[in-house]
């Protein structure tokens, strides 16, 4: 990092500039202070590229492409401007040392060290093409390393080609591109490059870590670019266990390499703190641990004085003193490997986007500040949190085992095409019909994350693609959004009809979309489903007036977690009916009655689903619907009994009154131990033995009993569907995409991987064997499961409210009133 100079702006945005950490041919990157004073790294885009229309499309496409793309180790777009005069934006600063650096410092890395590198690294790909996006600068500049991982943090927005114009594919044409070692024969020779690019720069990467130098940077007198194109890799000195995959990564022909899940797979690294030699994790954990220490000095330049280097923000904590350390590399000869400071985040690969019209270039204005005009002032372009991004349209291979072999014949010709001398005409935007030869539409997919891996969405994007049906000619773009605050956001983009065509949703919050008009009514195409095999109460919560809304994946009903050794001790089993089940938990309170920390039953105050199982077992109701309005129903005989018998229930455990439902705490009690059984929803159980794996051997699961011997008690219906946007331009391609998850095959295979509750019959052995309580859930949906009220203003405040007012000694029928209003004042109500 160099000191600023008079030209560079002292602000970009609302980012106060600290220093400079490069130039490239695109854009000048700087390290920043956030309003906060936490670091950033800000890239202002060359001025000349800023006046071209079509870099500036490029470059619009590109930063909202990069703002999908949080991942662990992955610098997130903070902010941006992309329309106005001067070009810029601003991520997250991941800190730490590069590969390059850490190598040329502590040495070459051992065998399992290269296999977490080569591991993590294809993961973070994986994720990168899942997203149709391909990085195309990967060398051991661009790697950084932390005490628990490799990241790969920098994704590159816009490469910028001679004459002021951009390429499709976002490489600059007939431009040396730095650290030419590690590019692939496609693009030291000018052809299409996409993501199998990526592969073959990884296995370059691997080699240097393994031996200190690239592949290609020792033989003959022809130029590095000259032998990554014709010459055969040095590999030597790369350790046994690793060579042929490296060297299948290094395969000449790109329809040839390993997707980056099959490289992770036979890498089968490990990520932790024990990664790295200890000597070598200690200085990286150093270098994390300060975020505003100055980097390597940019490559070419001499190293900076000490009075120099740019100080840090007020605030933040300063660098140690830096401690002499000695070079082992093993090649000295190797070449210098650039540092990636200005290296332009990941380009889409070009079918994977849909051209967009060209903003005009803005009228001439005011430039940024800089360090010798302070006065002037900058406009910050509106901030935008990204999301992650994981397209499930990526290429998997076919084939697996223990290691990668190579056994698909010797190298051929490289079967890419030569690229077209200029960018594609711009277009307008997407529009539904016949794809045109040689396009790709793309069908946008929403789901959050955790809800199915990666991986599995890559094999049914791939399976989607070849289908023979409106499939052909469309890709699925899949975005992988954060949990928190997800509803709200897909509702807030569809209603401003920027929304996806596919989406998942909380079964809960469906009626709600439904009374809005942004899901599809799929009552027509339900024979193209397995509609006919659903759980009454899964297809009950799925359906509004007789229309079929969505597709359910997975469902959720509070069943009973208990501890076998607790049980057996108390001498109690498994009860078949309520009136034993009461008598059991006073066994069980009796036998440890001197035991303070102990609890016979732990049930959540704010469970309220288990109240509402109370009320409907004793015969009562939530709700009415009278017309477009709905009478709460809380204040029945059945319902107040219900109530009753969920304040008995919950009186076993009187520190819980103020626990929430699926709150943390419940995990962090029931994985301390003495606590005989729990009431909760199947994902209880993987939270638990996660937290204390000790408990997995004793912990089983059954229904909830009900009133009648042998009959589970009543439950309500919760969990995940999929669902159609109403305005999706390619619903047809929608309803194939859900066909084919509604196949055994998908059914099972998600079940299985995303550890959901099957939502129907005959998929019973596609249930996690390790998991008792999806095993009670299945035994109780059939018999005893309930819809919860289909309205569109739902929420659980109603029973919320019931419940508190109960535990807190109200008489359940006074309370009862209370929650009828909300149900009377809300339920009716589209909350828009």
């Amino acid at each position: 990092m160099r000191p600023l100079h008079d030209e560079d702006p002292s602000s970009v945005g609302a980012y106060r500039l600290v220093g400079r950490l490069g130039e490239g041919t695109t854009a000048r990157t700087y390290l920043g202070a956030a309003p906060d004073d936490a670091p950033v790294v800000v890239r202002v885009i060359r001025a000349d590229l800023g006046r071209d229309p079509a870099f500036r499309v490029r470059f619009g496409e590109e930063v909202d492409a990069a703002r999908r793309l949080p991942g662990p180790g992955t610098a997130v777009v903070l902010d941006a401007d992309t329309t106005g005069r001067q070009l810029w934006y601003a991520t997250t600063h991941v800190p730490g040392p590069t590969l390059a650096e850490t190598v040329r410092r502590h040495g070459l890395l051992p065998g399992h060290s290269l296999r977490t590198l080569a591991g993590e690294l294809a993961a973070s790909l994986g994720l990168l093409h899942a997203a149709g996006l391909y990085h195309g600068r990967l060398d051991p500049g661009a790697v950084r390393l932390d005490p628990n991982g490799p990241r790969l943090p920098h994704v590159g927005i816009a490469h910028a080609s001679l004459g002021s114009s951009v390429t499709a594919d976002g490489v600059v044409i007939g431009t040396v591109l730095d650290s030419p070692g590690f590019r692939s024969p496609e693009q030291v020779r000018d052809l299409t490059v996409g993501p199998a690019s990526d592969v073959f720069s990884l296995g370059s990467v691997l080699v240097f870590a393994a031996t200190g130098a690239g592949p290609f940077d020792r033989g003959d007198e022809r130029s590095p670019a000259d032998r990554v194109a014709e010459g055969e890799p040095e590999l030597g000195d790369v350790p046994a266990s690793l060579r042929d995959l490296i060297a299948a990564c290094l395969v000449k022909d790109p329809d040839r390499r390993p997707s980056p899940d099959e490289v992770a797979r036979v890498a089968a690294g490990t990520a932790g703190p024990s990664w790295l030699p200890a000597a070598t994790a200690t200085w990286v954990a150093e270098r994390v641990a300060n975020p505003w220490e100055p980097p390597e000095p940019m490559p070419g330049s001499e190293p900076y004085a000490a009075d120099t280097v740019p100080a840090p923000p007020p605030g933040a904590t300063p660098p140690p003193e830096p401690e002499p350390t000695t070079t082992t590399v093993a090649s000295p000869a190797a070449p210098p490997v650039p540092e990636p400071e200005s290296a332009p985040p990941a380009t889409p690969a070009r079918t994977h986007r849909a051209a967009r019209a060209e903003p005009a270039v803005p009228p001439a204005g005011g430039e940024p500040p800089t360090r010798a005009h302070r006065a002037a002032g900058s406009s910050r372009a509106k901030s935008r949190r990204g999301f992650l991004a994981v397209a499930a349209g990526a290429a998997v291979l076919g084939g697996g085992g223990a290691a990668w072999a190579l056994s698909r014949g010797g190298d051929k010709t490289p079967k890419a095409t030569p690229k077209p001398s200029a960018p594609a005409s711009s277009s307008a935007a997407r529009t539904p019909g016949p794809a045109v030869p040689g396009t790709v539409r793309e069908l946008t997919v929403w789901t959050t994350e955790s809800l199915v891996p990666a991986a599995l969405l890559g094999e049914l994007g791939l399976e989607f693609g070849k289908m023979g049906t409106s499939g052909a000619g469309v890709r699925i773009g899949s975005r992988v959004q954060p949990k928190a605050g997800y509803t709200q956001a897909l509702e807030q983009a569809l209603r401003a009809g920027r929304g996806p065509d596919v989406f998942e949703l909380d079964l809960l919050a469906l009626a709600r979309f439904k009374a809005a008009d942004l899901v599809m009514d799929l009552t027509p195409l339900q024979s193209r489903f397995d509609g006919g095999s659903w759980f009454p109460a899964v297809r009950a919560a799925v359906t509004s007036g007789g229309r079929i809304m969505a597709l359910p994946l997975g469902a959720g009903v509070p069943v009973v977690l208990y501890d076998k050794g607790l049980f057996q001790a108390a001498q109690v089993g498994v009860p078949t009916d309520r009136v034993t089940w009461v008598a059991d938990l006073e066994k069980l309170r009796q036998a440890n009655a001197t035991n303070p920390d102990y609890r016979a039953l732990y049930v959540p105050g704010g469970a309220w689903p288990v109240l509402a199982s109370c009320v409907w077992e004793d015969d009562g109701t939530i709700a009415v619907q009278e017309g477009d309005a709905w009478r709460g129903t809380l204040d029945l005989p059945g319902s107040v009994e219900g109530a009753r018998f969920f304040r008995h229930l919950q009186s076993y455990a009187p520190d819980a009154v103020g626990v929430g439902n699926d709150d943390p705490a419940t995990t962090a009690r029931v994985a301390k131990g003495g606590v005989a059984s729990v009431i909760a929803d199947a994902s209880l159980y993987d939270a638990v033995v996660t937290a204390n794996p000790a408990l997995r051997p004793v912990l089983g699961a059954f229904a909830i009993p009900g009133r009648t011997a042998g009959k589970p008690a009543a439950v309500g219906v919760h969990g995940t569907v999929l669902a159609v946007s109403a305005a999706s331009l390619f619903k047809e391609a929608a309803i194939d995409l859900l066909s084919l998850v509604a196949t055994d095959r998908w059914r099972a295979r998600i079940a299985t991987e995303a550890r959901l509750v099957p939502v129907r019959s005959g998929l019973d052995r596609a249930v996690p064997s390790d998991n008792p309580m999806i095993q009670a859930a299945l035994s109780a949906l059939p018999v005893g499961g309930r819809a919860y009220p289909v309205a569109p203003g739902w929420s659980e405040r109603p029973l919320a409210e019931l419940s508190r007012q109960t535990l807190a000694g109200t008489d359940p029928l006074v309370a009862a009133a209370a929650a009828n209003t909300i149900v009377a004042r809300e339920f009716g109500v589209d909350p828009t």
